[in-house]
């Protein structure tokens, strides 16, 4: 190993000397199955967006390692994003050689080494040198840390199918908020406000932190722009640039809006091929999420119209349009992400009538949920129940919810009930639903 590798994986692992780092606020204790996973040979791979807290993540775990009496030189930190590194991408011996180099210098003090690898998508022989580490030292628990699923997916499904564990780690929460900024028990009118700074500026951790308002805007719109260049166009190799960039900038401006892709290719004047394969990407970078409408036929359901989420309400006020004229769209969005974290299968219902959200468990809708900003005006309070109605019938649920930015009330029709729910209160539970 030479000394530029050495300096910089002196730098990357400061426990090795003065013991001191930043672990940030904690989110380790959200993760419940990573000790369950630390404790077995296969490679935990945490995905997620940039800047939604997988380094920090990983630095909670090596902390938790050195507090559990695991020696300082048993802990090997990568970040695959140093300069150093990314010139030396296309290396096949690079990763073997920084692990064998620490060996040789530390092996004598170590029974299991923990090789945590930061943004591993940046090393092009990443899959095949896990592979062989995985295969030939049982001693060494690989840590892997991503953010562009499609590269990833791909190669574990390949070369590391069975040997592996996924965690995927998305922007705060409303409720992590809440405890990132220390209100234990909050006040109904605290838990207003914080919810509409919540929608207004998102969940990622350093905007929730950031104190200066303006800046806020500024870092997402920073954050847009590295995941679109560096997770989308970079490694697609996308030439037509403007083309992805005005796709986003539409479905960012649409979310919770049914879509049809001819439509959508037909507006921007480009082929649906191209409309599809774009939504893919963005879904692979983790901005975007596409909500499919449920049917019992898999061809009917893939035919219909989608409808779009994006990962964060703060991108898409930084993105597109004006925050005050499209509240109810973000609350739904908000819903819809917290729903993904809790529930594997998510669904809209449309019939004759609309409904936003179904939720199914081991194929059995179990609950169907209606979002709205307000249930004041009796146009839409009949057309959100009305909705709703139809989907409990057709799917034989007795309750079901309606998600409100501030009211609440219990309502009967037609024998099942409806349990209306401001979101602030309802998103303190994390999504699970009555």
């Amino acid at each position: 190993m030479d000394e530029r590798m050495e300096i910089a994986l002196e730098s990357q692992n400061p426990w090795w000397s003065s013991g001191e780092f930043e672990t940030g606020v904690d989110r380790l204790f959200r993760f419940p199955q990573i000790e369950r996973y630390l404790n077995i040979q296969e490679v935990l791979l945490i995905v997620g967006a940039r800047r939604t807290g997988k380094s920090t993540l990983v630095y909670q775990i090596i902390r938790s390692l050195l507090d559990q009496g695991v020696g300082r030189e048993a802990i090997l930190y990568i970040n695959l994003d140093e300069p150093l590194f990314l010139s030396m991408a296309d290396d096949p011996t690079l990763l073997s050689s920084i692990v064998e180099g620490h060996l040789a210098r530390h092996g004598r003090k170590i029974q299991r080494l923990y090789l945590c690898i930061d943004e591993i998508q940046n090393y092009s022989y990443w899959a095949p040198a896990i592979k062989t580490l995985y295969d030939t030292k049982s001693t060494i628990k690989c840590i892997l840390t991503g953010s562009v699923s499609t590269l990833l997916k791909q190669e574990m499904s390949t070369r590391l199918s069975g040997r592996h564990f996924s965690i995927t780690v998305y922007p705060l929460t409303f409720a992590e908020c809440l405890g990132f900024q220390k209100t234990e028990y909050p006040t109904i009118m605290q838990m207003r406000e914080a919810f509409g700074k919540y929608l207004k500026y998102g969940g990622f951790p350093r905007v929730v932190l950031e104190p200066d308002e303006s800046m806020k805007m500024e870092i997402l719109k920073n954050y847009y722009e590295t995941i679109y260049l560096k997770d989308i166009i970079f490694p697609n190799r996308i030439r037509k640039n403007s083309e992805i960039i005005d796709l986003l900038y539409y479905l960012i401006s649409h979310t919770g809006t049914l879509l049809s892709y001819n439509k959508i290719a037909e507006t921007l004047q480009i082929s649906t091929d191209t409309v599809r394969e774009y939504i893919e990407y963005a879904e692979n970078a983790f901005l975007l999420s596409t909500l499919m409408k449920y049917d019992y036929s898999l061809k009917k359901q893939l035919a219909n119209p989608k409808k779009i989420y994006a990962i964060d309400p703060g991108l898409i006020n930084a993105v597109s349009f004006a925050f005050s004229e499209n509240r109810g769209r973000l609350i739904e969005n908000v819903i819809f992400m917290t729903l993904k974290r809790a529930y594997e299968s998510i669904y809209y219902h449309k019939g004759q009538y609309e409904c936003d959200f179904l939720v199914s468990v081991d194929r059995q809708i179990t609950h169907a949920v209606q979002v709205t900003q307000s249930l004041k005006e009796p146009k839409t309070r009949e057309r959100e129940i009305r909705g709703l109605s139809e989907a409990m019938e057709t799917y034989g649920l007795p309750e079901g919810t309606i998600i409100t930015e501030y009211e609440s009330d219990e309502i009967e029709t037609d024998g099942r009930r409806i349990h209306v729910i401001p979101c602030y209160t309802w998103l303190t539970r994390n999504g699970q639903i009555l």
